[in-house]
This record gives structure tokens, sequence and C-alpha cells, in this order.
């Protein structure tokens, strides 16, 4: 059996002989299976495959996506995705924990480089409280899910759609983010600090940032194929 990589790798080289028009058609169909599927990577890819192998057929005897797939690609798409075996939360919940992993990452990261530089500064309270830091690190998760949901949502919104645009989605997505943002920071300020405390300065903060991204670096190659 072809490896996922492989398949990805593939799909990207074949998608250079269609024409424009194709091309753009089955982009747009491209991605909105790899959004909208729930079923493995490995059964999406090869489905889109066997997608772009048909059409590439088809091309050379002069036909196009539309008059191949037909008028509406998105309900071909639906068709298609709804006869793919989904998969469970079970086997979706590593790729939610390496998007909380990275985001725990960067954060510790970027705490310890702004205590290392403010710290030349100013004198900066690096006490850690529990309770204060469970309820943020809570907000901020679940925010970053939320805003990954929301973006690729706009994304399957825009897909198939001539009237959308990417500045439109950007602008829209820039605004929620924004919101959320603002609730957030706004989170940080006005929660009082409550629960066991502990010291936690830019040290530690990097260093503890520093092994989970090696972690997650390690644990990228060995079950992942990207």
């Amino acid at each position: 059996m072809i490896s996922l990589k492989q398949l990805v790798s593939n799909n990207n080289e074949k998608r250079k002989l269609l024409t424009k028009e194709n091309e753009n058609y089955y982009d747009d169909m491209l991605v909105y299976i790899r959004l909208k599927s729930k079923a493995s990577e490995q059964e999406s890819e090869e489905i889109l495959m066997e997608l772009l192998d048909h059409l590439i057929e088809g091309q050379k005897d002069g036909k196009t996506a539309a008059h191949i797939f037909g008028n509406d690609p998105k309900g071909y798409a639906d068709e298609l995705i709804s006869e793919l075996p989904k998969e469970t939360f079970r086997t979706r919940l590593p790729f939610f924990s390496m998007l909380a992993g990275t985001f725990i990452t960067w954060y510790l990261l970027g705490r310890g480089i702004f205590f290392l530089i403010a710290g030349f500064f100013t004198a900066l309270e690096t006490n850690v409280y529990l309770g204060t830091v469970l309820i943020e690190t809570l907000y901020w998760l679940t925010f970053a899910f939320f805003i990954i949901w929301f973006i690729l949502h706009l994304i399957e919104r825009s897909l198939f759609n001539k009237k959308s645009t990417l500045l439109k989605t950007m602008i829209i997505g820039g605004i929620v983010g924004a919101l959320g943002s603002g609730i957030g920071f706004a989170l940080m300020h006005f929660l009082p600090n409550f629960g066991p405390s502990f010291p936690f300065g830019w040290l530690p903060s990097l260093a503890s940032g520093a092994i989970l991204w090696l972690i997650s670096f390690w644990a990228k190659k060995k079950f992942t194929i990207f």
C-alpha cells in the first residue's frame, strides 16, 4: 500500500498536469474533502488520487472537470465523503493532543523570552498561581481550538463560491480572533490570583518549553508523516 506521504507527494506532482480550469475545480474539491472528511487521512487521500487520475484521463479526451464530475462539485464531494468510514474520537485524539501541546510549548517559550528580556528593565512577579493558571490555560486552549475550527469553517464555506474572497475571509477571521484575544487578555488582567503558588521564572519556563518542543518533534517524526 502506498504511504500517506507518497500519496500527497504524487497528488502534488500530478496536479501540475491539469489545465487551469480543471485545477481550480479539483483544488476546491481537494481542500473541501480534506477539511470536511472525518475518515482517515489515508482513505481521503486515496479517494482524491482516484479523482485526480480520472480527471487527467478525461482531460486527455478534451473533457473538463465539470463534464466528468458535474456542475455541483460540493454535492459530489459530499456523496464521496458520506461513503467513507468515519474516524472515531480516539483516533483523532493524538491530533488534538498535538495542537494543545504546541500551544503550551510556544506559550512557555514566549513567556520565558519575555521574562528574560523584561527582567533587565524591571522587576517581575514570577510566582505562578495554579488556580489562576488553570483557568487561563483552559480559556486559551478553548479559544485556540475554536479559532482553528472557525477559520477552517470560513475556508470551507468559501469553496465553490465565486462571490467569496480571501480578503473577506481574512477580515472576518481577524475580527473574531481579535475579540477572543481581547477577552483572554482582559481575563488575565482582572482574574485574581488564587490557589497554591510557586516561583517559575524565565529559565524554567524556557527549559520546560524546549523539552515539550523536543518531545513534540520526536512524536511527529515517529507517528506522523509530516
